[in-house]
C-alpha cells in the first residue's frame, strides 16, 4: 500500500511540473490585443458581417432607417437620446409664444399638485381657453424629469373633465397619447360606444395602457380584440384577468361563443350593462329587448337611438301598421321614451311630430284642446296640443297652446325638447301678438344658438360685447365704433345704462391702451394701481415663467366668483403681458367678454 501512494505522489508532481512548463509563455509577455487587431485582414465571409450587425429596436417617434442605425460611427447614447425625444401638442409654439422646452425645469410633483387643485371647482370658458392654449402648445416631454408622465396624466384628467370629444380626438390622433388615464378611457369608450361608433371605441380600447386594472374597461378591450380577429391576444388577456380574480360567466360564455369554440353555447341574453346588451345581440341577431332596458341610463339611451334596435322597436312605423288607429299604453310609453331621445338630440323632431300626427282625436277634443288634453295619457295630451297648434288660425289662441305645451314638457323634465318646440312655433307668430318679454327671450335663445357656432357674437346692447372691444386688438377706430362709444357715453352720463363689472374692465383696458374715449366712460374706468400678487411677481422676476403660468391659471379659475372682478381681471391681463403671451391674451379677453 505504501509503495502505491509513493507512485501516486510522483505522478502528481510530474503533471504539475509539465503544466508550469506549458503555461509559462502565457505569463511571460503582455500582448497588445488592439494593436494585433489592426493587422487582421477582413474575412470575406458575408455571414460573419451580418452576425456582427447590431439591430436597434424601432421607436414610435423620430424613427431612423435600419441602414442609418447600423453605421458604426453613430454613438449609441446619441441614438438613444434622439429616439427618446417625444413632442406632445397640437399648437405650434409660434402661435402661442410658449417655447417647446417651456416645462423643462418643472418637477413632477408640481404637475401632480396642480392636477389636484385645478379640478376642485368648475372653471369659466376663458379659463378653459387658457388651459387649451397653454397645455396643448407643443412641448418636449423628454425634457421633463419623469419623461412627461405627470404632464400627460394632467392632460388626460383635463380631457376627461372637459368631455370635449373633438378636442380629445384631435389630441390623441396627432400625438398617439398613451391611454393610461381611467377616467379619460371610460369617457372615450362610453361616448363612442353609445353613439354606435364601435370601431372608434375599439381604437382606444385596444391601445389601453397596462396600468388600467378596471375589469369593465378590460372586458371591452377583449371584446375589441375578438372583433379585430386577434383571438390569441383576447384569450391571453382573458386569462390574465381570471388570474387577477375576474369572474363573469356571461361574458366568458359570450366571448367563447364569438371565438367559435366547439363546445361554447349561445347562452341567454343579458341587459344589465351596455356591453352585455351588445354581446347578446351579436350572439343572437333576433335579440330584441324592450326599450325599457335602455331607460334611466344616458349611455344605454344614446346607444338605443344609434343602434338597429330603434328600427326594431318602431313596429307601428312598418308599412302594414302605417295607419295605426289604436295606440296601447305600451305604445305611449315607447313614444315617451322617444321624447326623451329628442330631448337629448338623439331622435329627430320630425319623426316625433309624425308620431303625434298619427294619434287620432275626435272633433270635440280638437275644438277645446285646453280643456281636453289633461284627461289623456301625458303623451297623448301633448299630441293633442301639437295637432291643435297646427290647426288653429287664431294667433292669440295659438300662443296660449304653445306656452301650454312648453310648460307640459318642462313639468315632465323634457326642458330642452320643450324649448325647441316653443321657439320654433313662437318665432313664426306675428310680433304684434308677442310681449317684450317674449321677444327678449327669443333674442336670447337665438344668441345662444349662435354661440354654439361661434364663440364671438357681437351684441351692441352691452359695452363688453360690442364691436368697440375690438379696439383692444386693432386700434384703428371706424365710424360705427366711434358712434357706439358716443352712444354708451351718453347713456352712462344720463344714467340710462348701468355699466357692469365686465364693462368697466373693458373700458379700463381701452384707457390703458390710450384709446381716445368720451369723458363719461373715462370716469368709470379703474383708477387703482394694479399689482401682480407677490408669489407670481417673484416667479416672474426669477424667470420661472412656467410656474407663474400655473399660478395664472389657478387665478383665472377664481375670476368667475371674484368679488373684485375688475381688479383680478386686469391682474390676469398684466401677467399675460409679462409672460409675452399676446395671442393667448387676445383669446382670453374675447372668451371672457363674449361668453
Amino acid at each position: 500500500m505504501k509503495k502505491y501512494w509513493k507512485l501516486l505522489n510522483k505522478l502528481i508532481i510530474n503533471i504539475f511540473f509539465c503544466c508550469v512548463l506549458v503555461l509559462q509563455p502565457a505569463f511571460s509577455e503582455t500582448k497588445d490585443i488592439w494593436q494585433q487587431s489592426k493587422s487582421i485582414v477582413p474575412s470575406e465571409n458575408k455571414n460573419l458581417e451580418i452576425q456582427t450587425k447590431i439591430e436597434l429596436p424601432p421607436t414610435t417617434l423620430n424613427q431612423k432607417s435600419k441602414t442609418e442605425l447600423q453605421i458604426p460611427s453613430v454613438n449609441q447614447s446619441t441614438i438613444d437620446k434622439e429616439n427618446r425625444e417625444i413632442v406632445f401638442g397640437i399648437y405650434d409654439p409660434k402661435t402661442t409664444s410658449i417655447p417647446i422646452n417651456f416645462w423643462k425645469s418643472i418637477p413632477a410633483e408640481v404637475f401632480n399638485n396642480f392636477n389636484a387643485e385645478i379640478f376642485k371647482n368648475d372653471y369659466s370658458i376663458s379659463t378653459n381657453q387658457l388651459i387649451n392654449r397653454i397645455f396643448f402648445s407643443k412641448t418636449n416631454l423628454s425634457d421633463l424629469d419623469d419623461k412627461g408622465l405627470s404632464y400627460l396624466n394632467l392632460i388626460s384628467t383635463y380631457l376627461a373633465h372637459s368631455k370635449d370629444s373633438k378636442l380629445i380626438d384631435s389630441v390623441i390622433d396627432q400625438n398617439n397619447l398613451l391611454l393610461n388615464n381611467e377616467k379619460l378611457l371610460d369617457f372615450l369608450i362610453n361616448t363612442h360606444f353609445s353613439s354606435y361608433q364601435i370601431d372608434k371605441a375599439c381604437k382606444y380600447a385596444v391601445n389601453m395602457g397596462a396600468e388600467i386594472k378596471n375589469f369593465e374597461l378590460q372586458k371591452f378591450k377583449i371584446f375589441c380584440l375578438v372583433k379585430n380577429k386577434e383571438n390569441k391576444k383576447a384569450l391571453a388577456n382573458l386569462e390574465l384577468m381570471r388570474e387577477s380574480g375576474f369572474k363573469d360567466d356571461f361574458f366568458i360564455q359570450k366571448i367563447n361563443y364569438l371565438l367559435g369554440m366547439l363546445l361554447a353555447r349561445q347562452g341567454e341574453a343579458n341587459v344589465e350593462t351596455l356591453l352585455n346588451i351588445h354581446l347578446s345581440s351579436l350572439a343572437n341577431p333576433d335579440f330584441n329587448p324592450s326599450f325599457a332596458a335602455f331607460k334611466n341610463d344616458i349611455n344605454k339611451t344614446k346607444y338605443f337611438f344609434n343602434s338597429p334596435f330603434i328600427s326594431k322597436s318602431l313596429i307601428f312605423n312598418n308599412k302594414e301598421n302605417n295607419q295605426k288607429d289604436f295606440f296601447t299604453d305600451e305604445d305611449f310609453l315607447l313614444i315617451q321614451f322617444l321624447e326623451e331621445g329628442s330631448n337629448i338630440d338623439s331622435f329627430s323632431l320630425d319623426k316625433l311630430y309624425s308620431l303625434y300626427k298619427k294619434i287620432v282625436f275626435n272633433i270635440d277634443d280638437l275644438l277645446v284642446p285646453i280643456e281636453s288634453y289633461s284627461k289623456y295619457h301625458a303623451v297623448k295630451g301633448r299630441a293633442l296640443l301639437y295637432q291643435s297648434i297646427l290647426l288653429t288660425r287664431d294667433q292669440q289662441q295659438r300662443l296660449k297652446l304653445i306656452e301650454l305645451i312648453r310648460g307640459n314638457y318642462n313639468k315632465n323634465k323634457l326642458t330642452n325638447l320643450g324649448n325647441k318646440i316653443y321657439f320654433s312655433f313662437v318665432s313664426a307668430i306675428d310680433k304684434k301678438y308677442l310681449s317684450e318679454e317674449i321677444l327678449k327671450e327669443i333674442s336670447e335663445y337665438s344668441k345662444n344658438l349662435q354661440k354654439n357656432n361661434s364663440m364671438v357674437a357681437i351684441n351692441n346692447k352691452h359695452f363688453h360685447q360690442s364691436d368697440v372691444v375690438f379696439l383692444l386688438f386693432d386700434e384703428k377706430i371706424n365710424q360705427k365704433q366711434k358712434k357706439n362709444l358716443e352712444n354708451f357715453s351718453s347713456l352712462v352720463d344720463s344714467k340710462k345704462y348701468q355699466a357692469s363689472a365686465k364693462d368697466i374692465a373693458a373700458i379700463s383696458l381701452l384707457v390703458e391702451q390710450k384709446i381716445n374715449l368720451p369723458t363719461a366712460l373715462k370716469k368709470i374706468a379703474n383708477s387703482e394701481e394694479i399689482y401682480i400678487p407677490n408669489k407670481i411677481y417673484d416667479m416672474l422676476e426669477r424667470k420661472e415663467n412656467n410656474k407663474a403660468t400655473l399660478e395664472l391659471i389657478l387665478l383665472s379659475q377664481k375670476l368667475k366668483n371674484s368679488k373684485e372682478y375688475v381688479k383680478d381681471f386686469l391682474i390676469i391681463v398684466k401677467i399675460l403681458d409679462r409672460l409675452g403671451f399676446s395671442l393667448i391674451k387676445q383669446e382670453f379677453i374675447k372668451s371672457e367678454f363674449f361668453s
